[in-house]
Parts: C-alpha cells; sequence; structure tokens
C-alpha cells in the first residue's frame, strides 16, 4: 500500500513538472537584463528573479538572515501563498496572481536554471544562486 502512494506521487510530480516544460514561456532564468533591486535586509543575500506573464524579467538581491528561500521572500513580500498539506502553494509573485483553478498558470521554481524538485519553503538558501519564479500556463 505504501508503496503504491509513493509511485502515484511520484507519477503525479512527473507529469506535473513535464507540463511545465511545455510552458509556452520561454525566457530562461539569469537571463536578466535590467535593472536589479536590493531589497530586505540581513548577512545573507542571493538574487531572485521573476518572469512575468508577458517576460517581462524583473531581479532582486535579497538580503535576509532567513535560512531557506521561501521564508525569505515572504518576509519581502515578494511572494505569498496558501498553506496546504505539501507545503506553500505560491499564488503571487511580485504582486502577480498565478492561480491555476482561476487562470490555468503557475509559478514555476528554478534554481539556477534547473526546474526545482522541492517547495520554495523547503529551498535552503546558498549565495552565488540564482532563484526564480517563472509564470507557466498550461
Amino acid at each position: 500500500m505504501k508503496a503504491k502512494t509513493i509511485i502515484v506521487i511520484l507519477l503525479t510530480t512527473i507529469f506535473v513538472f513535464a507540463a511545465a516544460c511545455g510552458s509556452t514561456n520561454t525566457a530562461a532564468p539569469g537571463s536578466n537584463t535590467g535593472n536589479v533591486q536590493d531589497i530586505g535586509s540581513g548577512s545573507t543575500v542571493f538574487l531572485f528573479e521573476v518572469t512575468d506573464d508577458e517576460g517581462n524579467v524583473s531581479a532582486w538581491n535579497v538580503h535576509t538572515d532567513e535560512t531557506t528561500v521561501g521564508a525569505a521572500l515572504l518576509e519581502t513580500g515578494l511572494i505569498e501563498g496558501e498553506e496546504h498539506d505539501f507545503g506553500l502553494m505560491v499564488m503571487f509573485v511580485n504582486g502577480l496572481r498565478a492561480d491555476y483553478v482561476e487562470d490555468g498558470a503557475w509559478w514555476a521554481l528554478y534554481i539556477d536554471g534547473e526546474m526545482a524538485m522541492e517547495g520554495v519553503e523547503a529551498v535552503e538558501i546558498k549565495e552565488g544562486v540564482t532563484y526564480a519564479f517563472i509564470y507557466s500556463e498550461a
């Protein structure tokens, strides 16, 4: 019974990531050419990028004393979401909503250009790494 549940969860995860890879948004994390703004306060700094629904990229140097990307982004107000059984469901990034039920869109988290395999609240901050949310459509 336990093995079947794990297999179902893994297959569901693979399906979601495969659907995300089919998104029509082609902006790549790390491709920011605009100004990088400073936000927050703390001794740790990381680069955070957002690609919106029109492909525009915004970027911040996030200063924090938090240990996870999710906590730092929540603290600065760059993301908002709802807690669910599987963790934080990010609904707003930089004020833009992506709600799969309402909009057919979601926020895909990337770490150094690779789609994250865990939720933002579980991602530990590493300096020198670029974290990004990309608006993705089904």
